[in-house]
């Protein structure tokens, strides 16, 4: 009879049958994951209810490093996957930057507590705050729920090396993401609200859905226009570093220490200098005691901390792991991540790389009504599309968005369509504005922001265009119906 073995006897031996087959060096990472995630798209819904266990192991020899996993605990499958791992460590070549695994940190970890009571709730309680938070947009005149999606994970892992790490963790989140549609007006529009934490009090779908429904409402009944200008863009903060689609996002990607080592970003050999404005103050806090990427130490062992990386405009440092860390000739600030953590993917099947953790940008000396008020014509946009599009290693962006428009120091209209372009490197110099007021989103904090110039395109619908919506908005008001349900 074939034996599996519990995830820690797995990572014990695949560590000593590592070492037994000649590796210089040997990592094991185990997570035993329960995980629920109930989506509905147009009234059907999707239910994903179970355990995800799994071992991954990185090997070292002296010249480079290899990674593979096996959700299969058998001895037989653990020495197949660690032979396969060193042997593409072999195949590799020489890596002269590569020097070790983490060693154990001399710095303090940070207590991140777990909230046990996620361990009671269940997929029908989901199920049923679901239910709820359909019937709560479904009931506003005008309003048709669109899609949400409900999650919870409940992680138990365990990190340990050769090195004399050894590290086991249990940590949980919970959350979700509701959209509606609105048929007011002559323009369909929808909007989105994501919410959650790592503890149960953190995340209620009724406050999900009210806050849908203000979105939605805030976005009805939008125009189409001509405009074709350099006028001054306000960031709202789901628009600025929102889980979605922030354009900061791309800010932090080019801060990476991996896309600096390559030289894939502007800011190589900038840390000292000025690059934004004195305003700007950027933080990566993995110790947020109320966000879901919060840890006491990172995917590879080295305790999670609170990095600034701009302050005040100059360039602090960088994200950086083990790695890249040796091979800038600095320390590693805890960034390393195997994506996939808390219900995004499968941790096990990634390799820890660098990610960002909660993004915290600090709020500046004006507020959102002076912003506006000192608008003489420009917009203020709440999301963005096409992001994924830009040029990381310049900056390089031309992304559409919604938002409204501004004229005369108020907040005219809703409007579909509105592209902006630009350099980031030149546009977070550009920044004439932040707001005193920050929003709490799911991976991050942040204020409002303007930027001073920022060309801006936006065209009318065409004629056909219209008269389709308008048969559209008859066939709605006649039926009760919307025609895209």
């Amino acid at each position: 009879m074939v034996e599996y073995y519990s995830l820690d006897k797995a990572l014990d031996y695949g560590l000593k049958f590592a070492k037994k087959i000649g590796a210089e060096q040997v990592e094991g990472f185990s997570s035993n994951a329960r995980e629920i995630e109930l989506s509905v798209e147009k009234k059907l819904p999707s239910l994903t209810n179970g355990i995800s266990t799994g071992v991954s192991f990185r090997v070292t020899t002296k010249n480079n490093q290899g990674f593979g996993f096996t959700k299969t605990l058998t001895k037989e499958r653990i020495e197949s996957t660690i032979k396969a791992v060193l042997q593409n460590a072999k195949s590799k070549g020489k890596d002269p930057d590569f020097k070790t695994l983490p060693l154990p940190s001399k710095k303090p970890a940070i207590d991140i507590p777990f909230d046990k009571q996620l361990e009671s709730l269940t997929s029908d309680m989901l199920a049923d705050d679901t239910a709820d938070l359909i019937d709560t947009i479904n009931d506003v005149k005008n309003l048709h729920f669109l899609q949400s999606q409900m999650f919870l994970v409940v992680q138990e892992n365990r990190l340990v090396n050769s090195n004399g790490i050894d590290i086991p963790t249990k940590s949980g989140a919970i959350g979700g993401i509701a959209a509606a549609i609105t048929t007011k007006g002559l323009i369909p529009n929808y909007s989105f609200v994501v919410k959650g934490g790592n503890t149960k009090a953190m995340f209620k779908a009724e406050e999900l859905a009210q806050e849908a429904i203000v979105q939605i409402q805030r976005a009805a009944a939008p125009k189409t226009m001509n405009f074709e200008k350099e006028v001054p863009i306000i960031l709202e903060p789901e628009a600025t570093i929102g889980v979605l689609g922030g354009l900061f996002r791309l800010l932090m990607n080019q801060l990476q220490g991996n896309n600096v080592a390559s030289g894939a970003t502007p800011y190589s050999d900038q840390v000292g200098n000025q690059v934004a404005v004195e305003g700007l103050t950027l933080i990566d806090n993995g110790l947020n005691v109320n966000k879901i990427s919060s840890s006491s130490y990172d995917d590879e062992g080295i305790p999670r901390e609170e990095t600034v990386l701009i302050d005040k405009g100059i360039l602090k440092t960088y994200l950086l792991d083990t790695y890249y860390g040796n091979k800038l000739g600095l320390e590693s600030n805890g960034k390393s991540t195997r994506s996939g953590m808390m219900g995004f993917g499968d941790p096990i099947k990634s390799a820890p790389s660098i990610g960002s953790t909660n993004v915290e940008i600090l709020g500046g000396d004006s507020s959102k009504d002076e912003m506006i008020a000192e608008t003489r014509e420009g917009f203020m946009l709440r999301s963005l599309m096409g992001l994924h599009m830009s040029d990381q290693s310049s900056g390089r962006f031309s992304i559409t968005g919604f938002g409204w428009y501004i004229k005369n120091g108020e907040v005219k209209y809703p409007v579909q369509g509105i592209s902006i372009s630009g350099m980031l490197p030149e546009l977070i110099k550009n920044i004439d504005m932040i707001s005193k007021e920050r929003e709490s989103m799911l991976l991050a904090d942040a204020p409002y922001i303007r930027f001073a110039n920022v060309p801006a395109i936006s065209k009318k619908f065409d004629f056909k265009t219209r008269l389709l919506l308008s048969v559209a908005k008859t066939i709605s008001l006649v039926t009760g119906k919307h025609p895209a349900f």
